[in-house]
């Protein structure tokens, strides 16, 4: 029979344990304020006017807003999306608590405006300063007191992981990446209820919140069942306590926080399937953890969560076939090839240029080779490293179909590069070359700039101009604050601003860059990509008002080739339709036209 998993975390006396917890959170507090603070100050000029950095960002906003001005808790459709019946959103309420919190908490003091803007800076900022604290922590238990620092410095620069972080970024991956990282946490220590407990409910809750982070949640799961395979009644406890908590808290969501459009078609968020799923591995974990005194032998134990998986697994998805084509399985055909693939986060790393694939990869690959040197160096300490490395790896996997692994890997190998900083710092020979390239290699930041110093170095002169995208050109100046002006009505405009006529003004907008929006975003590409005459038709169908675009729209498809008689075509050119009355934007590349 296998060793038990040698925990080595001898529990700290209860006053230095305190003394270092609160010497942890006030370096995060100080590290999170000064980047925060300068970060704010460098994107002021967007923030100050509450036009946040991503439109997923301006998107939450507005749900925030529609739910405190008296929209159902579990009605989550965006009614000037696709209006007059809206669209359903897959996003949870859980994320919206502490941004809608820090608004009501405001509101009386500085009246509604401000209260949203200390939430779009203050939010992102307190889950910056928990991220920092929590990869401490995870240092601490790794490589001693002597990480605490580095780590601290090296998650404050954990590029590309720390742009879910910056000021305006209140969508639910920085959460997301905050409760991956408690459950780690737990994971690490001696098997205890309470870290059974906790852990069980943090995976509820990264579930609940969305999906993205299912793989990490299935590398802690599947490193949970390890730890009972090998250890049997050491670990029953923990397990039982985790299965009950996992089943407890989705239960509590389901009564209290279950979506009105709740249908078992969908599986890409928490819906049906998601919420069977859970339960389902919970009654499977706590099956094993009863079971365990009549599983003496590892061998038994691994046939028992083997066989009770599959059922967990398997029984869902027959339950729910729509799992087995993804979360995008309802969307249509043509939205599948023209729009998804065009979407920089649902595609591979390699998909990107060189330059991108090195700045947002970088730091993980030098964690993965990290972690491989970390086990191989205590692979006595296993259970202690295995929770990490689990979701380092999974998170590397997933990078090579989805880029977005990269933004959740990135954070998590902190405290494992801390560790090689602190190896390089003890050697006696090439001591300052050893240190320099390991601070080097584990600096997310030196990742994002390599691309352009060496540019720099062996082309002196030449620089990689910044991504150019429509939705940063069009974005820029008081656009918005002047769209906002004109009379309320429907626009017809590309996924990529729809976002920002939602969050920024009083208007309502046909397509948006989500994926339930499936009739409304159809819509919006027959109305820019057919001729037209056939595109008042459309617009009369949805008693469109308004058509916004950017030049560069429908560029990713290559638009005046593709599609050279379209309507976008002919606004690419300059030109417009009769009908069209271009309305007046100081200063501004973006476009509005009203539909006379």
């Amino acid at each position: 029979m296998p060793n038990p998993p040698p925990f080595d975390d001898v529990p700290a006396p209860d006053a230095r344990r305190g003394r270092t917890i609160r010497f942890d959170i006030i370096v995060a507090v100080v590290l999170a304020t000064l980047l925060s603070t300068c970060w704010a100050i460098t994107d002021w000029h967007r923030v100050g006017q509450l036009i946040l950095p991503d439109a997923d960002d301006m998107m939450r906003l507005a749900q925030v807003r529609d739910w405190l001005n008296g929209q159902a808790f579990d009605d989550w459709t965006q009614y000037r999306m696709a209006p007059p019946l809206g669209a359903p959103m897959h996003w949870s309420r859980l994320n919206d608590f502490g941004i809608a919190g820090i608004i009501l908490a405001a509101t009386p003091l500085i009246g509604r405006h401000g209260a949203e803007l200390t939430a779009v800076l203050l939010y992102p900022a307190l889950l910056f300063a928990c991220n920092i604290v929590l990869s401490v922590r995870i240092a601490r238990r790794l490589w001693g007191d002597e990480a605490a620092v580095v780590a601290a410095i090296l998650a404050g620069i954990a590029y590309p992981g720390i742009t879910l972080f910056l000021p305006g970024r209140i969508d639910h991956h920085a959460l997301q990446i905050v409760i991956i990282e408690i459950a780690i946490l737990m994971m690490m220590r001696r098997p205890t209820i309470v870290s059974g407990i906790i852990t069980g409910i943090a995976v509820a809750a990264s579930l609940v919140i969305g999906l993205e982070t299912a793989p990490q949640v299935a590398a802690l799961v599947a490193t949970l069942a390890i730890f009972w395979v090998v250890s049997g009644d050491r670990e029953r406890l923990r397990l039982a306590a985790f299965a009950a908590a996992l089943a407890a808290t989705t239960g509590v969501f389901l009564v209290a926080m279950r979506p009105s459009y709740w249908s078992s078609a969908l599986c890409d968020a928490f819906t049906p399937a998601s919420a069977t799923g859970t339960l389902a591995v919970a009654a499977a974990l706590g099956a094993l953890a009863v079971a365990t005194p009549w599983l003496r032998t590892w061998r038994s134990r691994i046939i028992a969560s083997g066989v009770l998986g599959a059922l967990a697994l398997g029984g869902t998805l027959a339950a729910y076939p729509g799992c087995l084509t993804g979360p995008y399985g309802m969307v249509d055909p043509f939205l599948r090839a023209a729009f998804l693939p065009h979407i920089d986060e649902a595609n591979s790393i390699f998909a990107q240029p060189l330059a991108r694939t090195l700045s947002i990869g970088g730091l993980l690959l030098a964690g993965c080779i990290a972690s491989v040197w970390m086990v191989a160096r205590a692979p006595t300490r296993w259970a202690v490293t295995m929770p990490l490395v689990g979701v380092i790896g999974i998170s590397a996997l997933v990078s090579l179909s989805q880029a977005r692994g990269t933004y959740i890997g990135a954070p998590t190998v902190v405290p494992v590069l801390a560790g090689l900083i602190l190896v390089a710092r003890r050697r006696t020979t090439w001591a300052a070359p050893a240190l320099i390239g390991a601070w080097l290699v584990s600096s997310g930041i030196a990742y994002s700039e390599a691309p352009n110093l060496a540019l720099r170095i062996l082309a002196p002169g030449v620089r990689i101009p910044p991504p150019m995208t429509p939705q940063i050109l069009c974005n820029t100046g008081d656009a918005w604050a002047q769209v906002d002006r004109y009379p309320p009505g429907v626009v017809m405009a590309p996924t990529n601003m729809a976002s920002y006529l939602i969050g920024a003004t009083h208007l309502s907008t046909v397509g948006a860059g989500y994926h339930r929006n499936n009739r409304g975003n159809m819509a919006m590409y027959r109305y820019f990509l057919s001729r037209p005459g056939r595109s008042a038709a459309i617009a009369r169908e949805w008693n469109v008002t308004y058509v916004a675009f950017c030049p560069g729209d429908f560029s990713e498809i290559d638009v005046t080739h593709s599609y050279p008689n379209s309507l976008a075509t002919m606004l690419q050119s300059g030109h417009a339709p009769a009908g069209f009355e271009r309305l007046p934007l100081r200063g501004a590349r973006l476009r509005l036209y009203r539909i006379r």
